[in-house]
Formats: C-alpha cells, sequence, structure tokens
C-alpha cells in the first residue's frame, strides 16, 4: 500500500471512531452540527490547499546545462 492510502483508510477509521463516540453521549444538536459544520470546512480548505498546491508546482525535472565546459 502507498502511503497516500494508509492516510486516507486511517483518516476513515479516525473519523468514524470520533463520530461512534459522538453518538454514545447525548450531545445537544447544536453542538453536533458544529462539529459537523467544522469537519465540513476542514475538508474543504484541504480540498482547496491541494488544488493550488496542484496548480502552482512547476515541473523540477529540467535541468540547466550551460552551453560552455568547465576543464579544470
Amino acid at each position: 500500500m502507498k502511503t497516500s492510502q494508509i492516510f486516507a483508510i486511517s483518516a476513515v477509521v479516525i473519523t468514524a471512531t470520533f463520530f461512534g463516540i459522538l453518538s454514545v453521549f447525548d450531545l445537544p444538536e447544536s453542538m453536533t452540527q458544529w462539529v459537523i459544520s467544522d469537519i465540513i470546512l476542514g475538508a474543504i480548505l484541504y480540498i482547496n490547499y491541494l488544488v493550488i498546491v496542484m496548480l502552482s508546482n512547476t515541473s523540477k525535472t529540467r535541468t540547466y546545462y550551460p552551453s560552455k565546459k568547465v576543464i579544470a
């Protein structure tokens, strides 16, 4: 498995565990909605970050070769 796959699976497991624990406690509905809206906002910000990084990523495979050779 790739590192990104392991990260995605662990994030899903942690989120499911978190919501499972929240459902055990009888929290007010406003608190539950607040937590869900925070998670949605975090996901949106993370996706925006990934899009910005992908768009601004320049190719680092290009190498500059000088036209003159250095002879020592």
